[in-house]
Order: structure tokens, then C-alpha cells, then sequence
């Protein structure tokens, strides 16, 4: 469990979900706006992708700050 905490940890995870929530907001938009399905998603469901996307990236962020202040308080 504690090797999974440390790559999700890790900026470049973090970064990877905000870049994965903007597309998935963009195909939303685009889909909303043409009035399409893509892959049989209808635009809701790009937009629910979007933010579960982002809670993700926002939950990764509130772990390392836990972390980091485990780390501090500890020595």
C-alpha cells in the first residue's frame, strides 16, 4: 500500500490526472455542442470522467501535504 501512496505522490501523477480532466472536459464540450455520442458516452458522462478526474488530482494533492506534514512533525 505505502509503494502505491508514493507514485501517486508524485507531481507528475498528479499532473497526468488535471491533463486527463481538461480532455475529458474538452470531448464533453465538444460532444455537448455538436450534439454527439462518442463511443457511445453522452456528453454527461465525459463531463462526470472530467470530475472524477479532478477529485482525483485534488485527493493526490491533500495526501502529499498530509505526508509532508507527517515528515515535519516527526522530526
Amino acid at each position: 500500500m505505502t509503494k502505491l501512496l508514493e507514485i501517486t505522490w508524485r507531481p507528475g501523477f498528479i499532473l497526468g490526472f488535471r491533463i486527463f480532466g481538461f480532455i475529458m472536459m474538452l470531448a464533453g464540450l465538444l460532444a455537448a455542442s455538436l450534439n454527439l455520442t462518442f463511443g457511445g458516452f453522452a456528453p454527461m458522462y465525459w463531463f462526470f470522467l472530467a470530475f472524477a478526474s479532478f477529485l482525483g488530482a485534488i485527493c493526490n494533492t491533500l495526501f502529499r501535504i498530509r505526508a509532508l506534514l507527517e515528515k515535519k512533525s516527526v522530526t
